[in-house]
């Protein structure tokens, strides 16, 4: 037998798993560039954006986008794993479902939002071309600058695969906690208390004739 099977989960621990995976990532850095040589790379969480010199032409409109954008996928991320823990105490599959769409739209939002803002803005001195890359610094040989996805947004989409195998293990979990209240149901009910008036034998209280001694008529209770 399966030790799994023999465990009587009360919630979802995979499922509590990936919520736990996606707090972890959501206070991580999502995004961000490093110059090669500089030593100091610039990354940004989705609860903390980032904000650029408002002298900079454009740079208001960047902080704006990003603002907007972290602020969005971080209410995604916080109602996803919210979902996620909630369907792992009940065990209940639309709350899990629920969870997995929206932590499943997070990482796509911010993708979205960051590949329109490196289309359309300069973000400092280098002017970036969509989510991922990398560029040399024109009259710098050796001089360069690599921007993309960091290790938050990777811890992210791990919690989305775990959510995944969560979901799929749940059924197991809601089957045995169904089976286990049948049979209590059965035995709280009294049906299995009835004998046969003649022989004593043990007979369903609704059964028209002992299964032993063919006796025929209502069998007696006892509880």
């Amino acid at each position: 037998m399966d030790s799994l099977s023999i465990i009587q989960w009360r919630f979802n621990p995979v499922s509590i798993l990936a919520a736990a995976i996606a707090l972890v990532g959501a206070f991580l850095p999502w995004w961000g560039f490093d110059l090669s040589g500089s030593g100091q790379p610039r990354l940004w969480t989705i609860w903390n954006p980032p904000r650029f010199n408002t002298q900079i032409p454009g740079a208001a409109a960047v902080s704006w986008n990003f603002t907007i954008s972290s602020i969005s996928v971080l209410i995604l991320v916080l109602v996803a794993t919210a979902l996620a823990v909630v369907g792992s105490i009940t065990l209940l599959r639309r709350y899990l479902i629920g969870g997995l769409v929206l932590s499943a739209f997070a990482p796509v939002v911010y993708t979205v939002a960051i590949n329109y803002v490196t289309m359309n803005y300069c973000l400092s001195r280098f002017c970036f071309s969509g989510p991922v890359g990398s560029e040399s610094v024109s009259g710098l040989p050796g001089l360069g600058v690599v921007w993309g996805f960091q290790v938050g947004f990777y811890v992210f989409l791990v919690a989305v695969l775990v959510l995944i195998v969560g979901l799929i293990f749940n059924p197991r979990l809601t089957g045995e906690r169904l089976t286990s209240g049948m049979m209590t149901t059965r035995l709280s009910s009294g049906t299995v208390l009835a004998s046969c008036s003649k022989c004593g034998a043990g007979m369903s209280s609704q059964a028209n004739f002992c299964s032993n001694c063919g006796q025929a008529g209502t069998p007696s209770t006892s509880g």
